[in-house]
């Protein structure tokens, strides 16, 4: 007994021999033989016959269940990663005891069948594409490439993974929705009017001459003629899903090639409707004639239109709005719109790509569109992933054979011959070179409809499989080829430009009404190139500054509404080198690049050095390490947009908690009474604060030197920044309120401006100022000061004392500056009432009951009166200065005086 197992694991035989012990006979099949055996099938098995006891199935080296059933037995095992491996025997009792084939009638037969599931499935295609697409990162190759390749590796062609799945197709067919609803987002009506002309001529006539071209090379091939018509009509259509991939992987898809390149793509998909619709008309598979499918398509195509039309003036504004509620429920609206739509269109006749395109355009107008655009990329990203390898997965090289010679020249054809065309078209129509040669690039390839092409004309009889393997070699190769093209596509205008202007009329009016419809910009000193959102921000920044700056964009649509906003904007192109030659670069004192894309600012830093720019640079870095090359390449400033938000965000915050602290701050100093403004935060300011803040006693700093901030910050001090000869800076300061003012700061002219200032504002006010130069001590008091003090002065005595009499010192020393603070001087005020009021010291027992000492008494109009007597008669108004702990200086304000 043999067995075969098909799929993509290696096929096993295992080998029974019969144990009875004469030959069945060969049972006869007639006059052709036994009939052919498709791929996987099991062979015509010589085998024993079946056992009706289960016996012998159990007996099988494999982990099978097994079940009965009328007329067989059927054993099962389930591998996840295999899936599930059936094993059925089928037989007749009349059959027992012969040699039978498989396929005979009344016959049993050995079968194994392998299902893998779907999610088994998709994880092995996810790890494999990853691994390619590493791989491909690795060695600089596009990813799109790597996927086509792993279709390649697991269809039927490779390892066979793949082969006609349905779950496959349809992660690939929404994908593909998916694309091209984000396109159709970015669009809108009033652009497609302006684009429309030129996408139709371009698509139409570029069908048309590739049409008629590849037929007349088929046909010098040796192709038979319908065969040749059909391979040329396969050579015109162009990959909008690769095509649109690539443009929105290089963010061109917004630049006018790209919109324009999308548009005729667009018309290629309706014009691969109408061939097929056309081809199963000549096959004889509809019942109508030709002319009643294009008055049915057209007619079905205006009511589309006029329907989605009335859906976009009068219901899809009012349920975006609902559906915008929940951003889920907004997502998945967008995406079930999209499919739907699509579907419809299939339903309709069209491409789902029509369907999926209008659907984008239909919610283009809405507010959303840019959020939907930016959550649905990656879902759409993924889920292309499936339909590229798809692609791959459907290119059967084993049709290829000998058709390598045949391909070769139609492949050059696509390649070459193309983008020929379309830049002949455009340039005729007022286009500039670079733009038809970046257009035309996108049309170097043939399409997947191509291959589906090709399979309608294999079934309805009308070629050949050589004829089919020709189409998917040039497939292959101009898919692959093409790609690279795309990408590098800015490289290759660079290395032909000097060749190409024979596409361009010397009037290239298209572009140049652009250029003109805003007649300022000529003596702009700032060109900024990029007018998206981050461009604008900058613009707006700019011209508040009153900076004159020229806008430069490759989307014409953006161009448009800077213009009719008033502002200067031009069309043109970073990346073109010869576009510089145009601007205002005599007057411009910066050029900004707000495009964050390395290559584009490389060019054009390069481009603006070969035309003799000697002014500022700026360009942006999309990633930090692209910081240094820019650098290096002639930018003064390197912008990164990311970065330098987070940096602003930053200081945002700070900024913000700076202010929120200030403003509690205010408040606090607004609370302030009786209190001490120290003005000055130099050496003498910070001791003076230091030991105001160890006494408890409230005060409040004014300083103008910014350096010394910081240090107010850190310890968290009340301060108001400005000077303090400013009187609304005095006012901030609660001067009507304070008890006092210390003048310190570094110049003696600026302490009297400041006393006098005070003295005018308060004039209860206790003033206190220090004196660098002894001259000047007269100076500040008949401004108002009440005391002025020099540092030298009071420095020079107090190491004299230290010299002196140093136990003095030191007890002064413990008694002013311990730290501990066992013992403190202090003043109290004498009030009327006071218990010690008409008591002479001996009398009050200021000792026995307060636990203070008095060192001395001063008494207006008269001298102080140091250590006096025991029979000194204390007097209401009169200054004591005491010394004692300082909970008994404070317990003896509170109970008999009021604190000075």
């Amino acid at each position: 007994m043999s067995v075969r197992l098909s799929g993509p694991w290696q096929a096993r035989r295992w080998k029974r021999r019969a144990r009875t012990s004469r030959p069945a006979p060969r049972r006869p099949h007639g006059r052709n033989g036994p009939p052919r055996r498709q791929r996987g099938s099991s062979c015509p098995a010589q085998i024993p016959p079946p056992p009706r006891s289960e016996t012998a199935l159990k007996a099988l080296p494999l982990p099978f269940s097994f079940s009965p059933f009328p007329g067989g037995i059927s054993r099962s095992a389930s591998h996840p990663l295999v899936g599930r491996l059936q094993l059925t025997l089928l037989y007749d009792g009349d059959a027992a005891g012969k040699t039978i084939s498989a396929a005979s009638p009344g016959a049993f037969a050995l079968g194994v069948e392998i299902s893998r599931n779907l999610f088994d499935q998709i994880v092995l295609l996810l790890l494999v594409a990853a691994a390619v697409g590493a791989v491909a990162i690795r060695l600089r190759q596009p990813l799109l490439v790597g996927f086509i390749g792993v279709g390649i590796l697991v269809g039927p062609s490779g390892l066979g993974w793949v082969d006609k799945s349905d779950q496959i197709h349809l992660l690939a067919e929404l994908g593909l929705a998916l694309l091209l609803f984000v396109v159709g987002l970015k669009l809108d009506v009033g652009l497609i009017r302006t684009m429309g002309p030129v996408a139709l001529a371009t698509g139409l006539g570029q069908v048309a001459f590739t049409t008629i071209g590849g037929y007349f090379i088929c046909i010098a091939l040796g192709l038979r003629p319908i065969s040749a018509l059909y391979v040329a009509v396969a050579l015109t259509f162009s990959s909008t899903i690769i095509i649109v991939k690539l443009l929105s992987d290089k963010r061109e898809t917004e630049s006018l090639h790209g919109r324009i390149a999308i548009g005729f793509l667009i018309v290629q998909d309706v014009v691969v409707v109408l061939a097929m619709i056309v081809l199963s008309a000549f096959g004889g598979q509809s019942e109508l004639p030709l002319w009643a499918h294009i008055v049915g398509i057209v007619a079905k195509g205006a009511a589309l239109i006029a329907g989605l039309g009335l859906l976009m003036a009068f219901v899809i504004p009012r349920v975006v709005e609902f559906f915008a509620r929940s951003s889920e429920l907004l997502v998945l609206g967008a995406i079930s719109w999209a499919v739907a739509l699509a579907g419809l269109c299939e339903w309709l006749g069209f491409s789902k790509e029509v369907g999926a395109f209008l659907a984008g355009i239909s919610l283009a107008s809405t507010r959303y569109r840019e959020i939907l655009g930016a959550r649905l990329v990656s879902l759409r990203d993924f889920l292309l992933l499936f339909f590229f390898i798809e692609l791959g997965a459907r290119l059967n090289l084993g049709l290829l054979g000998s058709q390598v010679w045949k391909a070769v020249p139609l492949s050059l054809f696509v390649l070459i011959g193309n983008p020929i065309i379309v830049m002949i078209i455009m340039g005729v129509m007022g286009y500039r070179s670079r733009t038809s040669f970046l257009a035309g690039l996108t049309v170097a390839q043939i399409s997947e409809f191509s291959l589906i092409l090709a399979s309608l004309g294999f079934s309805l009889g009308h070629i050949d499989e050589a004829d089919v393997g020709v189409v998917t070699l040039v497939g292959l190769v101009t898919i692959a080829l093409s790609t690279y093209m795309i990408l590098y596509s800015q490289q290759l205008y660079g290395i032909l430009a000097p060749y190409l202007h024979i596409f361009e009329r010397k009037n290239a009016f298209r572009e140049q009404e652009l250029d003109s419809e805003h007649g300022e910009g000529a003596a702009a000193d700032t060109i900024l190139f990029g007018c998206g959102r981050y461009g604008s921000g900058i613009v707006r920044e700019l011209e508040q500054r009153g900076r004159r700056v020229l806008g430069v964009d490759f989307d014409p649509q953006t161009v448009r509404e800077w213009n009719r906003m008033g502002r200067a904007a031009w069309f043109g192109d970073a990346q073109d080198p010869e576009f510089p030659a145009m601007l205002p670069l005599s007057t411009a004192r910066w050029v900004v690049s707000a495009v964050p894309s390395r290559d584009v600012n490389l060019t054009l830093a390069h481009s603006l050095k070969a035309h003799g720019y000697d002014g500022n640079l700026a360009l942006t870095a999309q990633r930090p390490e692209d910081t240094p090359e820019l650098l290096k390449a002639g930018a003064h400033v390197v912008l990164e947009p990311f970065s330098d938000a987070a940096a602003e965000a930053a200081d945002l915050l700070e900024e913000t908690e700076a202010r929120e602290k200030r403003r509690r701050m205010d408040d606090a100093i607004a609370r302030l009474k009786d209190h001490y403004i120290v003005c000055g935060y130099g050496r003498m300011g910070k001791q003076i604060v230091k030991d105001l803040r160890a006494n408890n006693i409230p005060y409040v700093v004014i300083e103008w030197n910014p350096e010394q901030i910081p240090s107010l910050i850190e310890h968290d001090t009340l301060y108001i920044e400005g000077k303090a000869t400013d009187d609304e800076v005095l006012h901030r300061a609660n001067i009507n309120k304070a008890k006092g003012l210390i003048a310190v700061t570094a110049t003696d002219e600026e302490n009297v401006f400041i006393v006098l200032t005070a003295r005018g504002l308060n004039p209860n006010l206790y003033i206190v100022a220090r004196s660098i130069r002894e001259e000047n001590e007269q100076k500040l008091k008949r401004a108002g000061a009440d005391r002025v003090m020099s540092p030298y002065t009071l420095g020079g005595k107090r190491i004299a004392a230290a010299v002196i009499k140093p136990r003095t010192m030191d007890f002064l020393d413990l008694v002013v500056h311990n730290e501990s603070k066992d013992l403190e001087l202090g003043d109290l005020q004498v009030s009327e009432g006071c218990p010690l009021a008409g008591k002479s010291l001996r009398e009050a027992r200021v000792r026995q009951e307060y636990g203070i000492t008095v060192l001395a008494i001063k008494r207006n109009g008269e001298k102080v009166h140091t250590n006096p007597d025991p029979d000194f008669v204390i007097q209401p108004g009169d200054e004591l200065i005491v010394m004692g702990r300082p909970s008994d200086i404070d317990r003896t304000e509170q109970i008999v005086c009021r604190k000075s």
